[in-house]
C-alpha cells in the first residue's frame, strides 16, 4: 500500500466514525482523486473487515473496533529513518524544558531516543494527548507528565476535542515535537486526521518552537487538512532521502532543516 493511500483510508474510516456513512462522490471531492481510487479504498478496507460498502458508498461494520494506525499502515514503513530522525530531536531536549509531543510513530521515536539522565532527573514537564508517549514516559522520575483530556480516538490511541484544545490554550511550551502526513509548498504540514489537526494547531500556538519531525516519504504528500505552512516551522528534522531542491527552498525560507 502507498502512503498517499494510507492516508486516505485513514480519512475515509475518521470519516466513517464520525458519520455512521461515507459516500464515494463526496469522498472523491474531498480527496481530489477519482471515484475509481475510492472504490478500490474502500474495497481494500472492506477486505480488512474495516466497513461495508454499500451502493454509492459505505457503512461501518457493526461491533468491530476500528484498528490502529499501525494496523492499517503496516508497523515496519521507514523505521530505521524514524528512529535516527527520534535520536536527533531527542538531543535538542534541554534539562528543564516544557515540551509538547504530539502522536504518531515518529513523534514517539522522539520520547524513546530521550536519553537516561533526561528520565531520571532531567526536571523535564511533558504534555501530550498521546497515549503511546504516555507509556513510554509516565514511568520516569525526571517527568511530571500533562495528559490532556477530551474524547479518545482508539485508532489513533489520541484524545481530542474541545476540553483538549481548551487545556493547550492555558499551557505554555518550550518545543513542540509534531509530526505529519504530508508536506508541500503548496498546502504547508498536514495530516489525515481533522480533529488531530484542531488539537495540533493549539499546540502550535501554545509552544515557543515548533520542530516537525518527519520522514522523507512524506514530502510531496497532501493530507486531509492543514495544520501550519512550511515557514512557520522552526526545525524540519528528517533523513537523508529529502529532495535536495525542497531542503534547498524550505531552508530559503528561513527553517533550519537537519538531515540525519
Amino acid at each position: 500500500m502507498d502512503t498517499q493511500a494510507d492516508i486516505r483510508r485513514h480519512a475515509i474510516l475518521d470519516e466513517l466514525a464520525q458519520r455512521q456513512a461515507v459516500r464515494v462522490s463526496e469522498l472523491s471531492q474531498a480527496f481530489g482523486v477519482s471515484e475509481v481510487s475510492v472504490r478500490r479504498d474502500l474495497s481494500y478496507l472492506e477486505r480488512q473487515g474495516l466497513l461495508r460498502r454499500i451502493h454509492g458508498g459505505a457503512v461501518p461494520v457493526p461491533h468491530v473496533q476500528a484498528p490502529s494506525v499501525q494496523a492499517v499502515a503496516g508497523t515496519g514503513a521507514h523505521a530505521a529513518e524514524k528512529a535516527n530522525i527520534g535520536r536527533a530531536a531527542a538531543e535538542l531536549v534541554r534539562p528543564g524544558d516544557r515540551l509538547l509531543f504530539d502522536s504518531g510513530t515518529t513523534v514517539l521515536e522522539v520520547a524513546r531516543h530521550l536519553p537516561p539522565d533526561l528520565r531520571e532527573s532531567g526536571n523535564l514537564t511533558v504534555i501530550t494527548s498521546s497515549l503511546p508517549i504516555v507509556r513510554e514516559l509516565g514511568p520516569c522520575k525526571g517527568i511530571h507528565l500533562i495528559l490532556l483530556g477530551g474524547v479518545f480516538l482508539p485508532q489513533y490511541e489520541v484524545v481530542v476535542g474541545p476540553p483538549t484544545i481548551a487545556q493547550l490554550s492555558e499551557l505554555h511550551a518550550d518545543k513542540l515535537f509534531l509530526g505529519a502526513d504530508g508536506l508541500t509548498f503548496a498546502r504547508g504540514v498536514t495530516t489525515a486526521n481533522m480533529l488531530e489537526a484542531e488539537v495540533d494547531r493549539a499546540a502550535i500556538a501554545a509552544a515557543s518552537q515548533v520542530i516537525l519531525v518527519a520522514d522523507s516519504s512524506k514530502i510531496g504528500l497532501i493530507g486531509l487538512t492543514t495544520i501550519m505552512p512550511l515557514a512557520d516551522v522552526e526545525k524540519l528534522i528528517t533523513d537523508g532521502g529529502a529532495p535536495p531542491d525542497f531542503v534547498g527552498e524550505l531552508r530559503r525560507q528561513g527553517v533550519e532543516v537537519i538531515l540525519v
